[in-house]
């Protein structure tokens, strides 16, 4: 049921989709978009009692998995689903422009949205439904916030409602859902400590969230499996990420719509998805068996359709991904590309990053932009892991992260874009060039990285790695 169907009979629910819809709706040429589960019980019930192939000649798979995954079927179809949704509802939500979406701020300052609480809900929700008393779940958001808050509470509810149509019947399973993320046991709600851990961000990025579609905000949802100590299954989902070589990837911001995106998506409204042919990504990675991208446009339309034929598999065009070679042959060090955070005093409060691109880069490794504020001539500056996504594709080489001192990196925010630039060729570290050790996640819900991981450096790998990790010793 819609939130426009709920409207029709409930008062309650008319004027919560007065507060909701209407600029979607708009938007989307008064059409409501809503996800069918049709394809997803048929999926996961044969991938329960059938075969572990993962390829095209399975006859009651909808889609295709690449060769590589056919060890990991089951996982890597529950989390492409889980993130599909949670895409889908954060493309939904997400602002044309710069908003004054209601907001929430964290002990940290960081913002919390409607979006967060919506895309956790249907993401952990789906995971659930596969792997209920299997496996243990971190994830960024709790739902002390909408218990406190009902009016709140109704526009993540009536959001849900509005493109994720399904068993999600009340909004006590909402808040249920949400709260498998504090990693508390099925029965009796304490802490729990599993070898599979499932760990979310459900909108990583929220700045990037919140600058809005047309302006090239960007943001991802990434998830990934932790299995004894180690990622082994990764996923970040980038709705408003442009596809490789689209006119939006030169753009300025990064990812910005041109002219005719604009156009054509008030026009279309996108009538047949949420998703277009040259914006929304999906990369995906399995320990040993690579690192691929695809549309989601593409997933969308074979994962969602209510009827899809049962008797053949889709073959979806997934691409394999590699980094920039990085022997030197096709890049040199200094021309390589920077892959930055746009919140600097975040990522890079000391300009020790500035640093190091000088001694990569050269003397005119800067410029000053129009504000009288320096930056790298030769980077792409966005939020959220889909960062790293462009490192595994080839569009960049570097990737910086120093907090300030005594900042420690969640989980979430690491090990779904370590595995997908890992499996791709790349390489991810702290600033000593040392591995990242995920060992001690889960333990007493420890959801953080170790207290010695002070930064991270993340790039093609080779000489490219050790110049970041010899510039920072060098700069230090």
């Amino acid at each position: 049921m819609t939130l426009l169907m709920l409207a029709r009979g409930c008062p309650k629910f008319a004027a919560m989709a007065a507060i909701l819809l209407p600029s979607s709706v708009a938007a989307f040429g008064g059409r409501c978009h809503s996800l069918h589960f049709s394809t997803t019980i048929r999926t996961l019930s044969v991938l329960r009692g059938g075969s572990s192939s993962a390829t095209s000649d399975h006859p009651y798979l909808p889609i295709s998995l690449p060769d590589t995954f056919k060890e990991r079927t089951e996982d890597v179809h529950v989390a492409l689903l889980s993130v599909l949704h949670a895409s889908r509802v954060t493309r939904h939500l997400q602002p044309i422009g710069s908003s004054d979406i209601q907001t929430l701020s964290k002990k940290d300052a960081s913002p919390v949205t409607v979006g967060d609480f919506a895309s956790q809900a249907v993401a952990l929700h789906t995971i659930h439904n596969t792997f209920a008393n299997s496996d243990m779940y971190i994830a960024e958001e709790g739902s002390d916030a909408l218990r406190n808050d009902e009016e709140l509470l109704e526009k993540v509810w009536g959001a849900v409602n509005h493109v994720h149509t399904g068993d999600l019947n009340s909004e006590e399973e909402l808040l249920k859902a949400i709260d498998y993320g504090q990693g508390i046991g099925e029965e009796d709600q304490s802490l729990v400590t599993k070898r599979r851990i499932w760990a979310l961000d459900p909108i990583d990025g929220t700045k990037g969230f919140l600058r809005g579609r047309e302006h090239g905000g960007q943001y991802c949802i990434a998830l990934a499996l932790i299995e004894d100590g180690e990622p082994v299954v990764s996923v970040l989902g980038c709705p408003n990420l442009p596809l490789p070589s689209t006119e939006s990837t030169k753009a300025i911001p990064y990812g910005a719509w041109s002219e005719n995106e604009v156009k054509n998506d008030a026009a279309t409204g996108n009538s047949n998805g949420l998703f277009s042919s040259s914006r929304g990504c999906l990369f995906v990675a399995v320990r040993g068996g690579g690192s691929y991208e695809i549309s989601l446009h593409i997933l969308e339309k074979y994962l969602l359709e209510q009827s899809p034929p049962e008797s053949t598999s889709a073959n979806l065009p997934w691409k394999r991904l590699h980094v920039t070679a990085n022997d030197g042959t096709a890049k040199a060090k200094h021309e390589a590309t920077f892959c930055l955070g746009v919140e600097r005093g975040f990522s890079d409060p000391k300009g020790t990053v500035l640093k190091i691109a000088q001694v990569i880069h050269g003397p005119d490794a800067l410029i000053v932009d129009d504000d009288g504020i320096k930056d790298i001539k030769n980077s792409i500056r966005m939020d959220g892991q889909g960062k790293y996504g462009l490192l595994a594709r080839g569009d960049a080489e570097y990737f910086l992260r120093l907090p300030k001192d005594g900042y420690i990196d969640w989980i979430w925010d690491v090990a779904a874009g370590y595995l997908c630039l890992k499996e791709a060729g790349g390489k991810m570290s702290d600033v000593r060039g040392r591995a990242i050790d995920f060992s001690d996640i889960g333990k007493g819900r420890k959801a953080k990285l170790p207290d010695h991981v002070k930064g991270l450096f993340g790039s093609n790998g080779g000489m490219f790695h050790d110049a970041l990790v010899n510039a920072y010793a060098e700069v230090n």
